[in-house]
């Protein structure tokens, strides 16, 4: 009995622990490196979003609906996770491309880890 009971919390622990770590990557998505993702930023999203993240580049305005101003109100009420999905995937019906098949992960979160400098 005490075996059993034994290995039962064994697999407890074990699956809390490795529940806790695949999660963590979503939890602490803006664990990036934020002067990476300002140099990618400025590469990829500044004709959209602009310098400061405010949706106000050469196109950005122009673009229906236009594009994000992660300086605005709305923006800063979106998580992390949420802000990680929009970069991955897209956002349908925008112009917003998703970035998964052309940033390696580790790209991506240096992305995200910018844009939350530029909510502040």
């Amino acid at each position: 009995m005490a075996q059993r009971y034994r290995c039962a919390l064994l697999l407890v622990c074990f699956t809390m622990v490795y529940g806790l770590s695949s999660i963590s990557h979503f939890v602490f998505a803006a664990g990036g490196d934020a002067a990476k993702g300002k140099a990618i930023f400025q590469a990829k999203c500044v004709t959209c979003h602009g310098a400061q993240g405010k949706g106000d580049g050469p196109i950005g305005k122009q673009l229906k609906p236009p594009a994000g101003d992660f300086t605005s109100a709305e923006s800063k009420k979106k998580s992390d996770a949420e802000l990680l999905d929009v970069i991955q995937n897209g956002k349908p019906k925008t112009a917003m491309v998703a970035w998964k098949s052309q940033l390696s992960e580790t790209e991506i979160q240096d992305v995200l880890a910018h844009v939350l400098t530029l909510r502040k």
